[in-house]
């Protein structure tokens, strides 16, 4: 048989058709109540679809809780953190034919890890993620944070000015345009045309996800996350006088010029957002203002000025420092940072750094912000063959024949976690006949409200870095957290994979990089169709991975016990013992290959 051969060339063209969603023209969601579902009819005349080349769109446009702040979605996945579940049906709604649950989980785990400089300027100019902007650089030795916009951001306007008294409202934010790829088998994972006229068209649900945990604060005003990255307390004058203990009443707060707040448009600050005032190596060593009646509670921003040379924020109530309960802290130039109040109200005792003030009103434990969804499609990138090419497919399948088609895709199975089970044997029950890789996301369990989601202020230690002073998660319950995990090994189709445990203790807090873990992770995302081009939130989104085969080969798990056993083994030294502080649920992806098989009316999937 000769190498070259004369093969028949199909003619085709492309059109992109747009499919609005059936079930709404808005959803409007408010933190704390979860998310509304969105549905998608794709008709059989798109006939074949490029899925790679075809993605979701739509406006946003983000609204307050109770006090004003700067408010933006997750900036590493941007629009995909809305997506909370996908499921893929036939046309007929008969058969399943994909689903993802805890798709930005997902999504969290590939944009982690399949990311560069290009990559991250293209996912934030389509699809709402944020970048660091060097009119917000910090320059007291953070770690680069991708959440400090203020000059750029697409959530809200850029604010070169202000009015004195005007607060910072909902008609400030901005109605933003995001589209997003759908990573399903179907659609962006696919190197294939899917023959949407076979299944009868595609039924689509997605789940949105609550507004309170995809809604975050800048890192610039949170003193939970690089806390150097805040405004810094020059003083109560442009001399840079104290704000001494005592009933002397204050009116502005000026700042240094330090992480270059130097103009209004890149203070993080807005008019109407409660502040409070704390030490910059400690979030608890906090100022306790009180007005002049002596009750305890945060001040407010009345204006924000320039003086040519520093920022001053303007306050709406005469404000003393005194300590209202327990001792209070003498607030010194440079030694101290400003943060916002708006989300984080708790204020404790500078003598025990535990006792919660008394504050009016009261300290918030929720902070409703919402999101409004508009013009919600599925942008469909249509192929149009050559009739004679669909015709000769329909003959084939009327004379018995059957149309099969493999895609790529992702189950999660989904365990439990308590942290007091220290060395724990996880039955991941697969039953998979063409399995690629398994990627185990232990998130973090523990419910939150939506003020601490919001602005992390309660969550756990993404890192335990002297240069930040503190990175607490913003994206907890969506991350991997290693919590002091010793080694891990998987067993399968009984036996011991690798043959020894992967250790893992370097990882935690960040104190250095193992390399086996890293190398057992790069197989397995490569199986799992993700290019692993960086590992730079190794620690930040900590993941366990194993590939069930090399090259592109499958694995059949069917009646194959599929083990993974964790050991929280944790000591120093000195044998002081540190064991896991999280209940964690266990997300396992198990990236698969699945076989649409088409036959007449009849459609079968096989995992």
């Amino acid at each position: 048989m000769s190498y070259w051969q004369a093969n028949d060339k199909v003619q085709l063209s492309q059109t992109q058709v747009s499919v609005p969603s059936t079930n709404g023209l808005t959803y409007t969601a408010t933190a704390g109540s979860g998310g509304k579902r969105v549905d998608f009819e794709i008709p059989p005349s798109v006939k074949f679809l490029d899925g790679k080349n075809s993605y979701l769109q739509f406006d946003i446009k983000l609204a307050l809780g109770a006090a004003p702040t700067r408010l933006q979605l997750d900036p590493f996945i941007g629009g995909q953190s809305l997506i909370k579940n996908l499921r893929i049906y036939s046309g007929s709604r008969a058969v399943l034919l994909e689903e993802i649950s805890d798709y930005n989980v997902k999504c969290q785990v590939e944009y982690s890890y399949n990311q560069d400089e290009s990559i991250r300027k293209m996912r934030a100019l389509k699809e709402g993620c944020l970048l660091t902007n060097i009119k917000n650089r910090g320059n007291l030795g953070t770690s680069e944070s991708n959440l400090i916009d203020t000059v750029t951001n697409p959530y809200y306007k850029n604010i070169k000015t202000v009015s004195d008294g005007v607060n910072f409202a909902d008609t400030d934010f901005l109605t933003a345009k995001i589209t997003v790829p759908i990573h399903s088998g179907i659609f962006a994972d696919s190197s294939v045309a899917f023959p949407v006229f076979l299944t009868q068209g595609l039924y689509i649900e997605i789940d949105l996800e609550d507004a309170g945990k995809v809604i975050k604060q800048l890192d610039s005003v949170n003193r939970h996350r690089r806390m150097l990255q805040n405004p810094v307390f020059h003083g109560v004058d442009e001399g840079g006088g104290a704000f001494t203990l005592g009933a002397t009443d204050r009116t502005e707060i000026f700042l240094a010029k330090t992480n270059t707040i130097q103009s209004i448009e890149s203070c993080p600050f807005v008019v109407g957002e409660p502040i409070g005032i704390c030490a910059k190596d400690d979030p608890n060593e906090q100022a306790n203002f009180t007005k002049s009646d002596g009750t305890a509670y945060h001040p407010i921003i009345k204006n924000i000025t320039e003086t040519g040379t520093r920022i001053v924020l303007e306050l709406t109530e005469n404000t003393r420092n005194s300590s209202a309960s327990g001792d209070g802290v003498s607030v010194t130039s440079n030694n101290f940072i400003v943060y916002s109040a708006a989300a984080d109200q708790k204020r404790v005792q500078v003598d025990d750094g535990s006792t919660p003030i008394v504050l009016t009103p009261a300290a918030a434990t929720k902070y409703d912000a919402k999101y409004t969804i508009s013009n919600m499609e599925i942008v469909c990138q249509k192929v149009e063959l050559d009739s004679r090419y669909e015709g000769g497919m329909m003959d084939r399948m009327k004379e018995g024949g059957s149309v099969e088609l493999d895609i790529h895709s992702a189950t999660n199975y989904k365990h439990s976690l308590l942290s007091s089970n220290r060395n724990a044997t996880v039955n991941l029950a697969v039953s998979n006949t063409r399995a690629k890789s398994c990627v185990v996301v232990p998130t973090d369990a523990k419910v939150y409200n939506t003020a601490e989601l919001i602005s992390g202020s309660a969550t756990y230690d993404e890192e335990n870095t002297a240069m930040d002073g503190r990175l607490k998660s913003i994206r907890s319950g969506q991350v991997g957290i290693i919590d002091n995990l010793s080694s891990y090994q998987f067993v399968i189709d009984d036996k011991l994979v690798p043959s020894r445990p992967i250790d893992v203790s370097k990882i935690n807090g960040a104190k250095s990089i193992s390399a086996q873990p890293l190398i057992e992770l790069e197989k397995a995302l490569n199986q799992a169709k993700v290019v692993p081009r960086s590992f730079v939130d190794y620690n930040r989104n900590f993941c366990i991975g194993r590939a069930y085969a090399l090259n592109d080969g499958v694995m059949n798990l069917n009646n194959k016990s599929n083990q993974l056993q964790l050991f929280y083994n944790e000591s120093d030294t000195a044998g002081t013992d540190f064991p896991p502080t999280r209940d964690k649920l266990l997300m396992a992806f198990i990236y698969h290959v699945r076989r649409i098989s088409i036959k007449g009316d009849s459609v079968v999937v096989s995992l």
